[in-house]
């Protein structure tokens, strides 16, 4: 190459460096711009937990650090804590991972350790574990849109420290899916193979597969409510579009219709019931629950009763204010929620 050729490059070398450069400029932007994004996620964090242990939902992340470069940005807690004084409600959690694209930063992919522990006053502590748990978020500049969740392997213990009360439950698998719909919030779930029985003890009935879809009216602002307890539900009303619950061996149960719960926490609505293999949820009734025996069998007779002696059949099972009719004849009550 001559002197000549190297003082005067021709056009093409020169693009070719400017190329370079241009290339070493946008990586040097890009680089610093992500570390100042994940410098402010996290001092944002930080300020946000504390203003919200002000305002009496609080949280804590233990040993904080905001990682993913170049192409995600996650948030990375060794251990959750999170207190809402205001419902007097906590949770603590094992490690917390998360991860969202930096091209879509507003749908987060989230992944949970346990154990954990959940205190609802005056009387609920719940103590849980699993192999698995993984949720999804999507947010829009006006909030939280879409949720999503999904465990495996589930095993826990419920106990009710005023009554002395507790029982033990678990599932293979299980999803929950939270979705805003104008003003209304749709929900399903699924459990699998869920599992009750005493903490110490054998299985209330056989493992069963439940399912559930409902909208509630006007309640799309619980997508950022923070801890979910059963006293939320109160003043509400929705749409059980169906319900429904397998135990095997032919015992099937679906249920729908509208309901409402009053600010006491009484449910009411007006439900379709169909019931398969009646006689044999009369054996595993009157098993489960030797004290109403008598209840169960007369409960039985009358669904066989209007089902001119089949042995499924489907009714119209009527709750007002927690308490359940059967044609005209009370036959249970409902937990208040």
């Amino acid at each position: 190459m001559t002197a000549t050729a190297v003082a005067n490059p021709s056009p093409v070398s020169r693009k070719f460096r400017w190329l370079i450069a241009g290339i070493v400029i946008v990586c040097a932007a890009y680089s610093a711009g992500w570390f100042a994004v994940a410098d402010q996620v996290e001092k944002r964090l930080t300020a946000h937990l504390a203003d919200g242990r002000a305002n009496g939902l609080g949280g804590e992340c233990t040993n904080m650090d905001v990682r993913g470069f170049p192409f995600r940005i996650g948030l990375f807690c060794d251990k959750v804590n999170l207190d809402d004084t205001r419902r007097g409600a906590s949770a603590s959690f094992g490690a917390l991972r998360t991860a969202a694209q930096v091209y879509q930063p507003g749908h987060a992919i989230i992944e949970l350790d346990g154990p954990a522990e959940l205190r609802v006053s005056p009387d609920l502590n719940v103590s849980a574990d699993w192999t698995l748990l993984h949720a999804s978020v999507r947010a829009t500049l006006s909030g939280l849109d879409r949720s999503s969740l999904t465990y495996d392997n589930l095993t826990g213990t419920v106990r009710l420290p005023l009554t002395g009360g507790s029982f033990g439950f678990g599932a293979s698998h299980g999803e929950m899916h939270l979705r805003r719909n104008g003003n209304d919030l749709d929900a399903a779930v699924s459990v699998d193979k869920l599992d009750l029985r005493p903490e110490n003890g054998a299985s209330f009935a056989p493992p069963a597969n439940v399912a559930a879809d409902l909208p509630f009216v006007d309640k799309a602002s619980w997508m950022g409510s923070g801890i979910p307890t059963p006293a939320m539900l109160r003043g509400s009303k929705g749409e059980l579009r169906q319900m429904t619950l397998d135990l095997g061996s032919g015992m099937n149960a679906k249920l729908s219709g509208p309901f409402s719960v009053n600010d006491q926490g009484l449910i009411s609505g007006e439900f379709s019931l169909t019931m398969t293999n009646i006689e044999a949820w009369r054996a595993n009734l009157v098993t489960l629950i030797p004290d109403d025996a008598n209840l169960v069998n007369n409960t039985a007779n009358m669904l066989k009763a209007l089902a001119n002696g089949k042995n499924e059949a489907t009714v119209k099972l009527n709750v007002r204010d927690g308490t359940a009719f059967l044609a005209f004849i009370p036959i249970g009550v409902l937990p208040t929620l």
